[in-house]
């Protein structure tokens, strides 16, 4: 394994996720998003040592690991946020012109009334329960 001579102090990462190593051995790894914040709370190896209110949402963990351990960490976090069709470069899907005529069921979901309490009201599909008027 090779390792990689980062000075102390030294921040690796993004602004929303980012790390640097305290001491040899001890690296803080600072975010300000919420869900890295409560994926990386659930870790056993590591403790909340700062929590930011002022200025936006701010949380920073201290891992006994080394820098790199907290590269390949953040490297899967900031993974998980990509979608798969990312790299497609925005494709859509086609549009479909439907007919509103055409769908079959249309009618049989509306229910009209002609006469009593509930005429000219439209149900959809819920059921409607009661006793009566009230």
């Amino acid at each position: 394994m090779r390792r990689t001579d980062v000075p102390l102090n030294t921040a690796v990462g993004v602004r929303e996720l980012c790390a640097w190593q305290v001491v040899r051995g001890i690296v803080w790894v600072q975010t300000r998003h919420s869900q890295h914040a409560k994926r990386l709370a659930k870790r056993k190896d590591g403790r909340l040592v700062v929590r930011g209110v002022a200025g936006g949402f701010l949380r920073t963990f201290e891992f006994r690991h080394s820098l790199a351990g907290a590269v390949r960490v953040m490297a899967r976090y900031t993974a998980a946020e990509e979608t798969a069709n990312e790299g497609l470069g925005g494709a859509r899907c086609p549009r479909t012109n439907r007919n509103p005529e055409s769908v079959v069921g249309s009618q049989s979901r509306r229910q009209i009334g002609s006469s009593g309490a509930g005429a000219g009201m439209t149900t959809g599909s819920s059921v409607q329960r009661g006793g009566g008027e009230r």
